[in-house]
C-alpha cells in the first residue's frame, strides 16, 4: 500500500497510511444513527465486473479491500440490502450487529453474515412478511418486522438508534437501497472508491440506482478528502441534506 494525501479538510487528517483508521464522525441524531454509504465503482461507476446481481469482486485493489474492512471497525452496526447479500458471503467483525432489509423474506440464512455471529444478526422485514418466511429466519436471527408492504426506512432508522443504541451506521448497498436511504434525507456520508477501470454496460447497476432526484435537480456533495494510491481514488464527501433545483 502507498497512499498518498491529495486532500483532506476533516479535523487531525490521518497520516496516510493510518487512513480510515480512526473517523471524527459528528454525535448521530435522536431519532437515527449517523449513516455513512461505502461503495465501490469503476470508473464509470458501475459496481460489479459480472453479472446483474453479482458481488463487486475485482472492482476494486487490495488498498480498497484493506480501507472497506477499517470502515467495517469503524461503526456500531451495519446495514446492507437483500440482493447485495444474496451476491456473496459477507464479512463483518464478529463483535458487529448487522442488519439486512427485505421485503420479500428471501435471504440466505447460510450466509456468513448469519453463521459467523448469529447473535449479532437482524433482518428487517415489513409486518406482511410470509409466515412461512419469518418462521425461516426467526429459527437463525432476530426479526425486526417494520412498515406495512415495504420497510419503513426511517421508522427502521429510528429502532436503530432508540431501541439498539447504534449511533454510527455504515451501508454498504446495493444501489437501490442506497437510494432510498438519500431519497429519505437519512444518509449523512459517501465513501466511494474510483477505480481505473471502464465495464460500460446500461443494464448494470452503479452506486446508486432508484428513482433518482427529478429532473433539473441534484443532490450537492462537499468534498471532505482525497487520497489515491496508484490509479485508485478514495473520495470521502458529506451529503447535502436537501437537492438543488436548476
Amino acid at each position: 500500500m502507498a497512499l498518498q494525501r491529495l486532500l483532506d479538510t476533516t479535523l487531525n487528517p490521518p497520516e496516510p497510511d493510518q487512513l480510515y483508521t480512526i473517523m471524527d464522525f459528528p454525535e448521530p441524531p435522536s431519532d437515527r444513527p449517523y449513516l455513512y454509504i461505502n461503495m465501490v465503482s469503476t470508473a464509470d461507476g458501475k459496481i460489479v465486473l459480472g453479472e446483474v446481481g453479482g458481488s463487486a469482486k475485482g472492482v476494486g485493489n487490495a488498498t480498497d479491500q484493506l480501507l472497506f474492512r477499517r470502515l467495517q471497525h469503524t461503526c456500531d452496526a451495519a446495514l446492507i440490502g437483500g440482493s447485495t447479500l444474496r451476491a456473496s458471503q459477507v464479512i463483518y467483525p464478529a463483535e458487529k450487529p448487522r442488519f439486512v432489509i427485505t421485503r420479500t423474506g428471501d435471504v440466505p440464512l447460510d450466509n456468513r453474515f448469519f453463521r459467523d455471529a448469529p447473535e449479532q444478526a437482524y433482518v428487517l422485514a415489513p409486518e406482511t412478511l410470509a409466515q412461512d418466511a419469518a418462521k425461516r429466519i426467526e429459527a437463525r436471527a432476530k426479526l425486526i418486522r417494520v412498515g406495512r408492504e415495504s420497510v419503513d426506512l426511517i421508522a427502521a432508522m429510528r429502532i436503530l438508534r432508540q431501541e439498539y443504541g447504534i449511533g454510527v451506521l455504515l451501508c454498504e448497498g446495493g444501489a437501490t437501497l442506497n437510494d432510498d436511504l438519500i431519497q429519505r434525507g437519512l444518509a449523512d456520508e459517501l465513501f466511494l472508491t474510483l477505480t481505473n477501470k471502464l465495464k460500460g454496460g446500461s443494464h448494470l447497476p452503479t452506486v446508486i440506482d432508484g428513482q433518482g432526484f427529478a429532473p433539473g435537480s441534484y443532490l450537492p456533495l462537499t468534498l471532505l478528502s482525497l487520497y489515491h494510491d496508484g490509479g485508485e481514488i478514495y473520495l470521502r464527501y458529506r451529503i447535502a441534506s436537501s437537492p438543488v433545483i436548476l
